[in-house]
């Protein structure tokens, strides 16, 4: 049978204390570090969490300013685009303008020059019938008759001329 002594006793209580001294000095402050340490662990989930609920929302934020930079850089392109064309087509209409001008001065001198070749060629065929009709004549004659001589033959001139022309 089972015997109580002293020294079973003794070693009960002393197991006791031991128990009661343990539980006091270490069990209880290795429990708190491992609860704060449970608490961080969590804290850190949850902030990990939320990073990446963050990371997420700033990554559609870049892929739709993207989409929109492009989508603006594309009408930047097109505006460009339109620019150029239209100052295309204004340098165009302004070259147009200005060789239609030149072409019209250029029909005005060229017909200016030929209406003062006309004019020359008319007063020196004048003077050369004058001269030839006074050698024919072999007379002297007044610059009021002259001048009728030359009306007539004139005249006559641009009847032919005009006869030639059509």
């Amino acid at each position: 049978m089972l015997r109580l002594d002293m020294n079973f006793v003794w070693t009960i209580v002393n197991l006791i204390v031991l128990y009661l001294l343990l539980r006091h000095f270490l069990i209880g402050p290795v429990l708190d570090v491992m609860n704060k340490r449970r608490g961080m662990i969590e804290q850190s989930i949850s902030d990990a969490r939320n990073k990446e609920v963050l990371a997420a929302d700033l990554k559609k934020q870049y892929e739709e300013k993207l989409a929109a930079s492009s989508d603006e850089g594309s009408k930047l392109i097109e505006e460009a685009k339109n620019q150029a064309k239209a100052q295309y087509d204004r340098i165009l209409k302004d070259a147009e303008e200005d060789a239609g001008r030149l072409m019209a001065e250029a029909r005005k001198q060229a017909e200016a020059d030929q209406e003062k070749a006309l004019r020359e060629a008319k007063a020196q065929i004048a003077g050369i019938v004058i001269a030839a009709a006074a050698k024919v004549v072999n007379q002297e004659v007044s610059a009021r008759a002259n001048q009728a001589l030359y009306d007539s033959f004139i005249a006559e001139a641009g009847d032919f001329h005009d006869a030639g022309s059509n």
